[in-house]
This record gives structure tokens, C-alpha cells and sequence, in this order.
């Protein structure tokens, strides 16, 4: 899919014409923003930045890689810049991290990815439609820019909320049903934030280095706008952190409380085993098969219940003994 939008003689209009883009990258005035999802047609959308946009073959391959660190380059006349989107499955527990090319310039912009973003999509309309944001894309490719990367930084944190309620979630689970599915749920969570952490370290140097390394294509009064994007990044990056603290932390609860729980069934079972003990011993020794025995010869038919009372006093004494030893 191509779409493109045009600020040119102080309008906004969209138009997706090869000879447009040809004819408003002439101007030195118009800022043009072209956005394509390259999900089919590779070779069509590539011919269209190498030809039109003068994009080298070198960066042109490196849109082509589905897997990429971030990281900011410069080319002839234009920079390239590739971040990640973070995405998270509650269903599955796995997070996916698509990859965002940005080729920009003095007049243009150009993104670049492979699956629909829905946060760019309203970040498009949001230009397209209201006439605020509109003037911010005409006061040049910075800002504009600067709207696209604050977006997807912002696209962050409801994942990061989202993992926040997990985490909750987790902890009740763990202490409260350490089965084996709260195992692989920790454990899918734990490598989903290790796969976001992972991928959003690299761009805090990036985001720093937008400031440092763009020259006069961001202007000085823009680089505020930058340093907040920076700062969000920062801050991403650290909750990323903290969540992975807690899973770590939390897999440690959860084989501590499983130990719990097996030294509590063992104790259990000691304790019926040791009730039942002098209980199979008396009846061993009157179940000895014996020519004379005495108790049986000269029993008159109270034997049994004796010893059957002698073993119902003894499980008494030995219950209550355990439970004031606080044993069960």
C-alpha cells in the first residue's frame, strides 16, 4: 500500500502519483511525507525510492532485512533510521517487534514497513484531517518527524501497561496456583521482556543521536521536541528493566512456594506413615502364625477389642501430640 501526503503553497493534500512526489521534492518549500507498506509489490515501492527519491541500493537492502537493530545512518543528501514498534499478545504471551524504516531529508519523509502500525495510521489521518497538525507538518520535515517517532514511542506504554497488569497477575497465580502453566506463563513473559528490552536499548542512543548527528536538518528550536522523545525512551527502557527484575524475582517465588507446597505434602504423608506405624506393629505380632500362641489360647473373646482400643488410644495420643507440636 502507497499513500503520501503534500504541504505545498500552504496546503495539505494527498496524492499518490509518481510525478507528483517527482514535482514536489522540486520544490524546496513543500515537505512530503510517503508512507509505504511493502507487504507485497517489493520491487515496485524500491524502484520508486531508489529513482524518485535517489535512495542508495546500500539502504534500499536494508529495508529489504525483516530484522534489524536500530540504528541511524547517513546517505547522500538524505539519513536513515530504523526503529521498532513493541507489540504484546496477552492470548500467546509473546511480543512481536515489528521493524520501521525512516528515510528523511530536507523536503521528504519516507516510512517504510512491512505489516499495517495502527498507531501511524492515526498519526496519518491526525495530519490529514486536523488543521493543527497540518501546520505542524508545514513548518518542515523536523517536525514532522518529530510527530512520527513521539508516536511510536507513545504506542509504548499501553503495551507497558498491559504487561503491568500481567505482572499482577502473575504474582497472584504464582502464590496461589504454582502449576506448571504459571511456569511457562513466567517464562514466555520473562523472554518477551527481554525481546523488548533487547529492542528498545539501541534507540535511546538513537534518539540521542537524532539530536547530535542531523546537523541543520533538525533546527536548534527543534531539539527539545527530541530530548523528550529521549527521555521517554529512557524511561521505557527502564520500566522494561524493573519488569524483568520483578519476572526474575517472581520465578524465584514461584519455586519457593512450589518447594513449599511439596514439603507440605511430604510432611503429610510422614505423619500418616508415623501413624500407622505402631499400628502395622501390633498387628504383626498378633498376626504371627504360630503353633502356641498364648494369646489366642487362652483368649476369651476380649483380646481383640483390646488391642483394637490400645491402637485407637495410641492414634489418639499421637494426633493430639502432633497438633500441639503445631505439626499439622
Amino acid at each position: 500500500m502507497q499513500r503520501a501526503l503534500f504541504w505545498q503553497d500552504g496546503k495539505l493534500r494527498a496524492d499518490v502519483a509518481t510525478q507528483t512526489i517527482k514535482n514536489a521534492l522540486q520544490d524546496p518549500a513543500a515537505v512530503v511525507w510517503l508512507d509505504l507498506t511493502i507487504d507485497q509489490d517489493h520491487e515496485q515501492y524500491m524502484s520508486i525510492l531508489h529513482k524518485v527519491l535517489k535512495i542508495s541500493h546500500l539502504t534500499i537492502e536494508s529495508i529489504r532485512e525483516e530484522h534489524e537493530r536500530s540504528k541511524l545512518t547517513q546517505g547522500n543528501g538524505y539519513f536513515y533510521l530504523v526503529m521498532h514498534e513493541l507489540d504484546f499478545d496477552t492470548t500467546t504471551g509473546e511480543a512481536s517487534t515489528p521493524k520501521l524504516d525512516i528515510v528523511f531529508g530536507k523536503n521528504f519523509l519516507v516510512t517504510v514497513h512491512q505489516s499495517t502500525m495502527p498507531w501511524l495510521d492515526n498519526a496519518y489521518e491526525a495530519i490529514r484531517e486536523d488543521e493543527d497538525k497540518q501546520n505542524l507538518i508545514g513548518r518542515g520535515t523536523a517536525y514532522l518527524l518529530y510527530a512520527v517517532v513521539d508516536a511510536l514511542v507513545d504506542s509504548y506504554f499501553p503495551v507497558l501497561d498491559t504487561l503491568d497488569d500481567l505482572i499482577d497477575e502473575l504474582e497472584d497465580s504464582t502464590v496461589n496456583d504454582a502449576s506448571n502453566e504459571v511456569q511457562a506463563r513466567i517464562f514466555r513473559t520473562k523472554r518477551s521482556l527481554a525481546q523488548m528490552r533487547r529492542v528498545i536499548s539501541p534507540q535511546v542512543e538513537v534518539a540521542n543521536s537524532i539530536i547530535i548527528r542531523t546537523g541543520e536538518l533538525i533546527p536548534t528550536e527543534v531539539e527539545p521536541y527530541f530530548t523528550e522523545v529521549h527521555d521517554h525512551l529512557i524511561r521505557t527502557f527502564e520500566v522494561l528493566d524493573s519488569y524483568r527484575d520483578l519476572m526474575s524475582g517472581l520465578l524465584d517465588v514461584y519455586l519457593t512456594t512450589v518447594s513449599n507446597r511439596l514439603n507440605q505434602v511430604m510432611k503429610q504423608l510422614t505423619i500418616i506413615a508415623t501413624i500407622f506405624m505402631p499400628l502395622t506393629f501390633i498387628t504383626g505380632v498378633f498376626g504371627q502364625n504360630f503353633l502356641h500362641s498364648p494369646q489366642v489360647e487362652t483368649d476369651r473373646g476380649m483380646n481383640f477389642w483390646i488391642v483394637l482400643a490400645a491402637m485407637a488410644i495410641i492414634s489418639v495420643a499421637q494426633i493430639w501430640y502432633f497438633k500441639s507440636r503445631k505439626w499439622i
